[in-house]
């Protein structure tokens, strides 16, 4: 029995852990009992973990009392818990929702799939199983569109045993979720620009000297990298900056360059991940450019690849899918997570650059008395949870400070707090620190004053290191051919004018058309592909065509 549920897990982490366990190990202090209703129940350390009355009522009630709307096939419900697998039969039966079962005893686990015949559930492919949350986290991340609805239901006496781990899964779900409706808005705003800015940049790498971050992997190790990003409390650290600027090499975002520069301060680096108004981050300081080098990535603003900086550094992001089919047709290409800030993708390269130690200055991520940036700029409250950003209205909200308290910051910072944790922890990074007083908590990176983090080695040998960079030139042509067999596919589709499944699989599968049409292949899923947008969605895939095609021919890739 175990085997044959071993099988038809579709977790293969989760599968690979089971098999190391045995059976002689996992069934100790396990045992079980008959209830009034006939039905079996399981106990471990003699505390039953399902309804010792009637399992499976127990769980309909439950069903009525917390989950108050319909549940559809592409919502998910999060079970707390295995039990005796009655809350996932109940699920699965009651609902046609995707299933996520977690539960945080690995040897219950075992136990169960040992006793508990439930291969026709994992096998439907709605089941989802795993006893670690960082696991279920990354797949509802991966899973989840925004409007679709997720809710954790749980075995009330397994909950009691488990209060913490309950407790910790509703706050992190709900987290969860919440970035990813801002990382979707970030997608619905940009990701027209993205394709369109890494085609022009492509074009752009490949007629002048541009160079990979991937050849300065590990170049820096034993080295101090001190990050400067926008957050008010950079303006505290200007002169402790200054007093030790011989001791790290010096990252910048390219928002706050500006200052840096009229403080007096040269940086080693400007990061850039912006899709559109970097031009103005740059006006006026022509002058300044030829003595420093830019990070950047493929798909930020082409106008990066237009200033004359020392050395240009490309980054290509591995969740983006017209890179991935780049990379496909060029091997020398390495791709990063960039966390989808200028901040987070200046971390990832300083990580990736080898540096013992990286400090972040300025990275606030809330506000100190009002004010945003450390510029200077305050925000305008409208009440207590909206402020006014240009003109668009942004949600307010309260994170853990650095100091024990609450800190008012926007929602999605808040978000961004969370990239930052994801990312110390899933490069396994020890040497984060940030230097701000009042901001963010952020687990995983030190807090400290800039003048009490010891400071490794000088940064004198960063002329030697970069020079052993060589220019790179990206392969395009096997690229643009595959990429104009699929748009055919698109096109051949289109001739037929008909709105289906079909169409959106096809587009999906050309990386060009699915990033230039990501906002409104999302607005058709979760219409659940409404016939009241066909005609629109229709005529935006055909001018999504006609401009592509222009923009790869300006460009001479095809």
């Amino acid at each position: 029995m175990f085997q044959k549920n071993l099988e038809n897990i579709n977790n293969e982490a989760l599968k690979e852990r089971l098999s190391k366990l045995k059976l002689e190990e996992t069934r100790w202090n396990m045992s079980y009992c008959m209830t009034p209703s006939n039905d079996y129940l399981i106990m471990k350390n003699d505390i039953p973990l399902d309804d010792i009355e009637n399992p499976r009522k127990a769980i309909q009630d439950m069903f009525k009392s917390m989950i108050k709307q319909p549940m559809g096939a592409n919502d998910i419900i999060i079970t707390f818990g295995i039990g005796l697998c009655y809350l996932l039969d109940e699920t699965f039966n009651t609902y046609p929702s995707k299933i996520f079962v977690y539960e945080p005893d690995i040897n219950l686990l075992h136990f169960v799939l040992n006793n508990v015949d439930i291969s026709e559930h994992l096998s439907s492919g709605r089941v989802y199983m795993t006893d670690r949350l960082d696991e279920l986290l990354a797949k509802l991340a991966e899973t989840y569109i925004t409007k679709d609805k997720v809710e954790v239901v749980y075995l009330k006496n397994y909950a009691i045993v488990k209060n913490q781990e309950l407790l910790e899964l509703t706050q992190k779900v709900y987290e969860t979720c919440k970035s990813k409706m801002i990382d979707v808005s970030t997608i619905i705003k940009y990701s027209k620009n993205w394709v369109i800015n890494t085609i022009k940049n492509i074009g752009l790498i490949n007629n002048k000297e541009v160079y990979k971050l991937s050849d300065i992997e590990n170049k820096f190790i034993g080295q101090s990298a001190l990050i400067v990003a926008a957050g008010p409390s950079f303006s505290d650290d200007i002169e402790k900056i200054k007093a030790n600027r011989d001791k790290f090499v010096l990252f910048v975002v390219n928002k706050v360059l500006r200052q840096v520069l009229e403080s007096g301060i040269t940086p080693d680096f400007v990061v850039c991940l912006d899709a559109e108004n970097v031009e103005k981050t740059f006006d006026g300081l022509d002058e300044y450019l030829p003595k420093i080098n830019c990070i950047t990535d493929v798909k930020a603003s082409s106008c990066v690849f237009e200033k004359n900086f020392k050395k240009i550094f490309v980054t290509f992001s591995e969740n983006e899918m017209v890179t991935k089919k780049l990379k496909e047709f060029n091997s020398s290409i390495k791709t990063y997570e960039t966390g989808g800030s200028a901040a987070t993708m200046a971390f990832v390269a300083a990580v990736k650059m080898g540096f013992s130690k990286v400090i972040f200055s300025g990275l606030d991520l809330a506000f100190k008395n009002n004010v945003m940036y450390s510029t200077g700029e305050e925000i305008q409250k409208i009440d207590d949870s909206t402020m006014k950003f240009f003109s668009k209205d942004k949600k307010l909200t309260e994170v853990p400070s650095v100091t024990g308290a609450n800190v008012l910051t926007r929602e999605d910072y808040a978000a961004f707090i969370k990239h930052f944790e994801t990312l110390v922890k899933e490069m396994n990074y020890q040497g984060a620190y940030y230097t701000t007083s009042f901001g963010a908590k952020i687990e995983g990176m030190k807090n400290k004053p800039l003048d009490e983090i010891s400071l490794l080695v000088t940064s004198n040998t960063t002329s030697i290191i970069l020079g052993d960079a060589k220019p790179f030139k990206i392969e395009t042509k096997e690229w643009t051919q595959a990429e104009l067999y699929l748009i055919n596919a698109v096109i051949s589709l289109l001739s037929n004018e008909t709105f289906s499944p079909a169409l959106v699989s096809a587009i999906v599968k050309s990386p060009i058309l699915y990033e230039y049409l990501q906002a409104d292949i999302l607005k058709v899923l979760q219409s659940r592909m409404d016939e009241g947008l066909a005609e629109e969605f229709l005529e935006k895939t055909k001018s999504a065509i006609k401009e592509v095609v222009d923009i790869l021919q300006k460009n001479r890739l095809i």
